[in-house]
């Protein structure tokens, strides 16, 4: 998949579902541009493994549409939200966005990410990852898995 091929799945779809795992918590401001820019006009929730809450905000992504539950100081009702959010993705054209999410809290992005686009039907599955880029048997048909750095491939830059 190019980056045009990924920018084309997100514009069609209805919803954006997008995770940052852990080994984006120091990429530069560019990347935040560029994910604000791709998430443009788009219904979006962000749920983030790093402190990087400022760097969203920053970039123009709305605190509204954002969770870092392992952020401290971060509030309870910014996860509710999120929850609130993803009841409604159900039956809906969902395009989850994965990127450099790895094994340090599955539980939060990459695990449940899975499951959401294993009961949505309508959802396409992008997960972009250095190391771990494997999608399970269960969504591989309606997912594609790119091994690179997340923010090389959405940035072109080092």
């Amino acid at each position: 998949m190019t980056y045009e091929e990924l920018r084309e799945e997100v514009r069609s779809a209805n919803l954006v579902l997008a995770g940052l795992g852990e080994e984006l918590a120091d990429v530069r401001p560019a990347f935040y541009a560029e994910l604000a820019e791709l998430l443009e006009k788009k219904d979006y929730f962000i749920v983030s493994l790093s402190e990087n809450r400022a760097r969203l905000e920053a970039a123009g992504l709305l605190p509204e549409q954002i969770t870092a539950p392992l952020a401290e100081g971060e509030a309870q009702e910014s996860w509710e939200r999120y929850l609130h959010w993803l009841s409604y993705t159900l039956n809906q054209k969902l395009c989850i966005l994965e990127l450099g999410v790895g094994f340090t809290h599955p539980e939060i992005i990459r695990f449940p990410f899975e499951k959401t686009c294993y009961f949505n039907q309508k959802s396409r599955y992008i997960r972009i990852h250095e190391k771990f880029p494997q999608l399970s048997a269960e969504i591989a048909e309606r997912g594609v898995s790119i091994q690179e750095d997340p923010a090389v491939f959405l940035t072109g830059t080092e």
